[in-house]
């Protein structure tokens, strides 16, 4: 019954979506009365020692071509490794990476493969949940024989499981698969902001603010918050904000603790990609705008006037 979590380096650290799946995954192994593994891959292996107390085992698996990341080694390495193992669940946070290779593995291993779930418990077995229909139901699933692989939204889980008593370290050298393409050169985005995908506070606008300056004044919410910011589709479209702030269907999926969507109507490809926000705040003109039925709290008024008497509200309460 051991449960493996796939983790992934960020500034000389690991991911907050990994270490929350590393305290679900302990919390869960003392039921199921199995280990838990974290493996890191190629660079990502740099960090390992931080790992310390999260896992049983802290696998990490070098060879050709895993450093830098590129698909097609990392599904050899990881399917090697999983094959020899056989661990009864996989876990990944949701992410460009995570659907790169979940499916690949998948398939390699002939595996079961879920994406974007939300939950993970133990009755007997491991129970996923995740939302299905636009947000508008949830399936529950129940994981069979062999191994199952998922990816789980960021900010699915509460952290504080206690640590384990020790950790044993070891290392994997992995046969050389050469990629297919040739990475020349990575260039991060840089960004003074908490990635949005991992944020607990996301401040979002759409068409409603009228025209692209106007949106200063999601940062100067999103500053006060120590969030970051979101834009709908109709504003990537008009050509105002990058797409990789883009929440929606066909952006990015947030589930903050704290969403304020600002001039959005809320139509179902926005709302499939913040449904699972804990709280909302909603600010639009029209009372009747469908993002109204997601909120719970809802202001109807100019986004335009309510954002920058929000942001000066937060200020004060904060000092």
């Amino acid at each position: 019954m051991s449960i493996w979590v796939l983790c992934e380096a960020r500034a000389g650290g690991y991911r907050p979506a990994t270490l929350e799946l590393l305290s679900q995954a302990r919390r869960l192994a003392a039921a199921a009365g199995g280990p838990v593994v974290a493996v890191a891959v190629g660079d990502d292996a740099g960090a390992a020692q931080a790992l310390e107390g999260a896992a049983h085992r802290v696998v990490t698996v070098q060879g050709g071509h895993l450093s830098p990341y590129a698909a097609d080694p990392w599904v050899g390495a990881l399917g090697d490794v999983l094959a020899a193992e056989a661990p009864r669940l996989v876990l990944f946070g949701e992410g460009t990476r995570s659907r790169e290779l979940l499916p690949r593995l998948a398939a390699r291993l002939g595996a079961a493969a879920f994406t974007n779930a939300l939950g993970l418990e133990w009755d007997g077995g491991f129970l996923l949940t995740r939302p299905v229909y636009g947000g508008k139901a949830y399936q529950t699933i129940r994981c069979g024989e062999g191994t199952c692989l998922a990816a789980f939204r960021p900010n699915s889980f509460d952290g504080g499981a206690a640590p384990v008593p020790e950790t044993a370290f070891g290392e994997v050298q992995a046969a050389a698969v050469p990629n297919r393409v040739e990475v020349l050169e990575q260039l991060p985005r840089e960004s003074r902001r908490v990635p949005l995908t991992e944020a607990s506070q996301v401040v979002t606008g759409g068409r409603g603010l009228r025209a692209p300056e106007n949106l200063a004044l999601l940062e100067d919410l999103a500053d006060a918050l120590g969030g970051a910011v979101g834009v709908s589709r109709a504003v990537v479209d008009a050509g105002w904000a990058d797409h990789a702030i883009q929440v929606g269907k066909s952006g990015k999926t947030v589930s903050p603790a704290l969403y304020v969507v600002a001039g959005v109507s809320g139509a179902v490809h926005h709302t499939m990609g913040m449904d699972t926000a804990k709280v909302v705040v909603a600010i639009n003109t029209d009372p009747k705008a469908p993002i109204f039925a997601y909120a719970d709290y809802g202001v109807v008024g100019d986004a335009l006037q309510v954002l920058p008497a929000l942001t000066a509200a937060v200020r004060k309460t904060a000092g």
